[in-house]
């Protein structure tokens, strides 16, 4: 019996031992991030390295914030990102409903039709979309550049959500209908608010494509002005000197809207899809 509870004992100790490496591990490097951030002239470049900032100088953050367009950029992303993701929220919704419910010919070979083009690397479609947008007279704007991260997280939203509704019982909906709702009323009033939690992480997942995405945006856009978030981090990278203070300050300013979208929406990641929609 003390052997079992000894070893039960260490198996919890050694899973919570695991844990702490590994959380501490993937934490470190914003740790770090933020240290760099506040340090200033000889403790960035100290040896060894200092883990706590000799002294906490926001100085970095003013200059990039003052100094730089980076509320500019941060901005563009935002507007670029909530754009895109909204609408392949928009877009990809209809069509996953279509996948999930509907029967019709040719529909696995559509579904994995939309699947491939995930398969395809995006440096390949950088020339070719580059060119339609030039044409259309689309480049260097927020709105060519929101339409094309709109096309790369289309697919996948359209994935995300037809598994999302086919979690989801068709009774709830057969009833509705047998009522007199339309297809179209089902999803708006039935579906999607059981759907709510699996929309709010497809939307994530759009929201942070877009933020992230980077070869795109500097191939289409050119004017400084117009630069969004990701473009703008590169550009404090000199040929000469990186002052790694404010790169870094600029860095942890980059990260702020997505950790702060995470905290607003986690409660939806652990409810339920469909809670209490059937009664047994």
């Amino acid at each position: 019996m003390r052997t079992g509870a000894r070893g039960h004992r260490a198996g919890g100790l050694l899973f919570y031992a695991t844990l702490v490496v590994t959380c501490g591990a993937v934490a470190f490097p914003f740790y770090w991030m933020i240290v760099t951030s506040l340090q200033t002239g000889r403790g960035l470049f100290s040896y060894p390295p200092l883990l706590w900032p000799d002294n906490f100088a926001f100085q970095s953050f003013k200059a990039v914030l003052s100094g730089t367009a980076l509320p500019r950029w941060l901005a563009n992303s935002l507007i670029v990102s909530l754009t895109s993701s909204l609408a392949a929220l928009v877009v990809g919704t209809p069509g996953a409903y279509a996948l999930s419910r509907f029967r019709y010919r040719g529909k696995t070979a559509f579904a994995i039709l939309i699947l491939t083009t995930q398969m395809m690397p995006p440096l390949v479609l950088v020339i070719p979309l580059y060119i339609i947008f030039r044409t259309l007279a689309l480049s260097d704007s927020l709105t060519g550049l929101a339409l094309a991260n709109f096309a790369f997280a289309l697919p996948v939203c359209v994935w995300m959500l037809r598994a999302i509704f086919d979690s989801i019982p068709e009774d709830i909906e057969e009833a509705a209908r047998i009522d007199g709702c339309s297809y179209t009323q089902v999803l708006v009033r039935i579906t999607a608010p059981l759907a709510l939690p699996g929309f709010v992480a497809t939307g994530i997942f759009a929201f942070l494509t877009s933020w992230d995405e980077f070869m795109f945006s500097r191939t289409v856009i050119t004017a400084t002005e117009k630069w969004v978030a990701s473009i703008g981090l590169s550009s404090f990278i000199g040929i000469y000197l990186t002052p790694w203070d404010q790169t870094m300050a600029a860095a942890a300013l980059f990260t702020l809207p997505p950790v702060i979208l995470f905290l607003l929406v986690q409660r939806y990641f652990v409810a339920g899809l469909s809670a209490g929609g059937v009664k047994g």
